[in-house]
C-alpha cells in the first residue's frame, strides 16, 4: 500500500452575478483550472455553466441572509453510462453534503441521509446519526453513529462513536472505513 498526504486547494466564488462570474472565470480560467473551486450561488446559469466546463467544481446552496445556518452542497454528479441497445442513458447520482460550522449542543439531534461535515465540537448529550459519510474536525462528546462507508475523526474525548455497529475508540486525527482504522 502507497499513500500520500496531498493538500486541496480551493478557489472559492460567491456570486449570483452571472456576467461578473463570467467575466472572472474567463479571465482567470488557465489558473482556476489547477483549484477545486467552490462556488456560492442560487443562479442556474453559473450552475449550467459550470456543469458544461471543465472545472472541478462544488455547487454550494448558500444562504445569504442567514450565516449560521448548515450549508447543503450539491457535489458535481457523477455520471454513469448504461447501454441500452440503440440509446445510451445517462443517469445522475447526487449525493447531497451538509456543513455544520456551529457547536451542536446537548439535546440537539440530528438524523440525516447526506454526508455530514461538523467544523465544531459535539457536546455531551449531542447525537448525530447519518447513513453516509460523517467527517468530525473538533472534539466529540456525544453520540455519533455512521453507517456509511467512512468517517474522519480528529478528537473523540469522552464520545461514542458507531461506525456500521462497531464501537470506535479514537484519539488521534483518523480516517475510518470497511477496511479499518489509519491514524492520519
Amino acid at each position: 500500500m502507497k499513500t500520500r498526504q496531498r493538500s486541496v486547494r480551493i478557489f472559492e466564488i460567491i456570486t449570483n452575478n452571472y456576467d461578473k462570474f463570467l467575466k472572472f472565470i474567463s479571465s482567470r480560467g488557465s489558473i482556476l483550472e489547477k483549484y477545486l473551486l467552490i462556488v456560492r450561488t442560487k443562479n442556474e446559469d453559473i450552475k449550467n455553466y459550470l456543469k458544461n466546463s471543465n472545472f472541478e467544481y462544488q455547487i454550494v446552496k448558500y444562504d445569504f441572509e442567514a450565516s449560521n445556518t448548515p450549508i447543503e452542497i450539491e457535489d458535481s454528479c457523477k455520471k454513469e453510462e448504461k447501454q441500452n441497445k440503440n440509446e445510451e442513458k445517462i443517469e445522475k447520482n447526487c449525493i447531497k453534503t451538509e456543513i455544520f460550522d456551529k457547536i451542536i449542543r446537548s439535546g440537539e439531534e440530528i438524523n440525516s441521509e447526506n454526508r455530514l461535515i461538523f467544523l465544531k465540537r459535539i457536546n455531551a448529550g449531542a447525537k448525530i446519526v447519518s447513513n453516509e459519510a460523517i467527517e468530525l474536525f473538533d472534539e466529540v462528546e456525544g453520540i455519533v453513529i455512521c453507517n456509511g462507508d467512512y468517517m474522519i475523526v480528529k478528537n473523540n474525548q469522552k464520545g461514542t462513536i458507531l461506525f456500521n455497529n462497531m464501537e470506535i475508540k479514537v484519539n488521534k486525527l483518523s480516517f475510518i472505513s470497511k477496511d479499518g482504522i489509519k491514524e492520519l
